[in-house]
């Protein structure tokens, strides 16, 4: 309400798209406010079963950024929970992003696997804007060829296809990977060639790669590194590059594996930490 030039109270009048508007940030706000509720009691759910059933070993993730040469053996599940926390700029870094992702992986055969990613999302920003979202869901397949050994290189091909609903240009997008991997002794080292592309006119393709080299320094415990970031970046033909340290852990009923990455060149996040924890049943 606001007074008029004759002292007459006047009524402002906001357009009906404006109301529209905030009505479907509203409802959007909402849906993620609930998925987020009934995606952790499901995942706890998830985790009450796993430990209530015997132990046995699917395999274990020793990198965090760089997929490997193995599948769950036919007829198993595994449960894994993925943190990333990533800041831009450490010089500011209130400002930062955590995203969440729930995979459950099944064995179709002893070489074969397919999984479903459910993801969501928290911008952390200096101000009211500070959200968690549910960014969409990914499909995921892999398979292996032949056993460890038998080749001079192990090889595995990885194909996803991930949906974001928040992208109304380009909501769907499509990633394959090239898996080549060689152990020798204790030492292991892993290549990934990756490209990344999105479905639909004017989708863009990205090249990126991923290295990953550990040792098993004890029974338990496997300590490494990894290098990662693009051959090409479309949007800013710019090359990210990150390198950083990795550390995984196997118990009889789970395992952990946290790793950090650190920006190389200005392109790069400054920083990203990630820790995957897996539940095998």
């Amino acid at each position: 309400m606001v007074p008029a030039r004759d002292g007459r109270i006047c009524q402002l009048q906001y357009p009906a798209n404006l109301n529209h508007r905030d009505e479907q940030q509203k409802e959007s706000k909402m849906f993620s406010k609930r998925v987020w509720k009934w995606g952790w009691r499901g995942i706890f759910l998830g985790i009450l079963v796993s430990l209530a059933a015997s132990p046995a070993w699917a395999h274990v993730r020793h990198y965090v950024w760089t997929t490997e040469y193995q599948t769950i053996p036919k007829g198993e599940f595994e449960l894994e929970n993925w943190v990333t926390f990533k800041v831009p700029d450490t010089e500011n870094s209130r400002e930062n992003k955590i995203q969440y992702q729930e995979e459950l992986e099944y064995g179709i055969t002893d070489r074969w696997t397919l999984a479903h990613y459910q993801r969501f999302q928290t911008l952390n920003k200096v101000g009211p804007d500070d959200a968690t979202v549910y960014q969409g869901f990914k499909f995921e397949t892999k398979y292996r060829f032949g056993e460890k050994g038998k080749y001079w290189l192990d090889p595995l091909l990885y194909l996803e296809w991930a949906t974001d609903f928040r992208d109304e240009d380009h909501p769907n997008a499509i990633e394959g990977k090239i898996v080549l991997s060689k152990d020798l002794g204790n030492f292991n080292v892993t290549y990934n060639q990756i490209m990344e592309s999105e479905l639909g006119e004017g989708g863009r393709t990205e090249q990126n790669f991923s290295v990953g080299a550990s040792y098993e320094v004890l029974s338990d415990f496997r300590l490494g590194a990894e290098f990662f970031g693009n051959y090409w970046h479309p949007s800013s033909h710019r090359n990210e590059l990150s390198l950083g340290p990795t550390l995984s852990y196997e118990h009889k009923y789970f395992w952990v594996t946290a790793g950090f990455g650190f920006g190389v060149n200005h392109a790069s996040d400054d920083m990203q930490a990630r820790v995957i924890v897996g539940i095998p049943f």
